[in-house]
């Protein structure tokens, strides 16, 4: 499924699907800096949550300076504001009345400072993001019509932010079904997948939880990982994906961006090395 080296040029159509990921979208930022270098333009773009927003960056304007524009935005003083510090203990933020302990203004100037469409219809390349749809209990999947709801739906983290309705239906952050939407790309006919997981879904192991609540986000992305997995699993055997190295990004609270410009740049020089082996015989550097 994953091809370390070839002779031909990629399959097409060309995807390119954009996990979760929170504050670690920032590693998507480096991976694509690397695939737009590497002359990679997709035909296709799938996104999730933080990674719905990058990939209407990559989608309004796929070029280095569409990309330079996003990782300007992720660097940014004041992207720091986009998903809070805690303040609260965590027991009792949990328990406060409400549906979120946050707002959402942070990830709304976010969006504003990375994309300037406020359409798909104004995108370079078809997008495609998903939410859940809560009275449903199903993904909901947004292509055309107004952009900044449907990327703020897609993120809208349970607890951390409130659900956003659209239509007079109610939507959380897609990853709760569909964190890594590689068999949407494969439905849309994609033949070449480039994928940016940036959560745990690839990571070896947890260390031993502390606390209860610690065992129960353990035991949400291993579900979600499984997820996953199966995901890859159904792939056939015609599609080609390629599940882009990261640099390992460190765990980071929520709310932590200092080592924003770190995680691009490892995420940047690991694509980098995996596209150069990617590279048809005889194509110069």
């Amino acid at each position: 499924m994953v091809l370390p080296t070839r002779s031909r040029p990629p399959a097409g159509p060309v995807a390119v699907v954009l996990s979760s990921g929170a504050n670690l979208g920032a590693v998507q930022v480096g991976v694509l800096r690397a695939l737009v270098e590497h002359g990679v333009r997709p035909d296709l773009i799938v996104g999730c949550s933080i990674g719905a927003l990058n990939g209407a960056a990559l989608a309004e304007d796929p070029t280095a300076a569409g990309v330079a524009r996003l990782e300007h935005a992720w660097t940014s003083a004041e992207q720091r504001g986009v998903l809070p510090r805690p303040w609260l203990p965590p027991a009792v933020a949990l328990i406060r009345r409400g549906d979120a302990v946050a707002d959402r203004d942070g990830l709304h100037r976010l969006i504003e400072r990375s994309v300037t469409a406020t359409s798909f219809a104004d995108l370079e390349v078809p997008l495609h993001c998903v939410a859940t749809d809560v009275e449903a209990c199903a993904d909901a999947w947004f292509s055309e019509g107004p952009l900044l709801e449907a990327l703020l739906a897609s993120s809208a983290m349970p607890a951390m932010f409130p659900p956003v309705t659209i239509d007079g239906r109610r939507y959380i952050d897609g990853a709760v079904v569909s964190d890594v939407p590689v068999s949407r790309a494969v439905a849309l006919g994609a033949r070449t997948i480039y994928v940016l997981e940036v959560g745990p879904l690839s990571s070896r192991g947890w260390s031993a939880s502390r606390r209860p609540l610690g065992a129960a986000i353990e035991a949400y992305w291993v579900a979600r990982r499984h997820r996953f997995q199966r995901e890859l699993e159904a792939v056939p055997p015609a599609v080609e994906v390629h599940l882009m190295p990261h640099g390992d990004p460190p765990r980071l609270r929520l709310g932590d961006f200092t080592h924003t410009a770190d995680l691009i740049s490892a995420a940047h020089a690991a694509s980098s090395a995996y596209l150069d082996a990617l590279r048809p015989l005889g194509t110069p550097a």
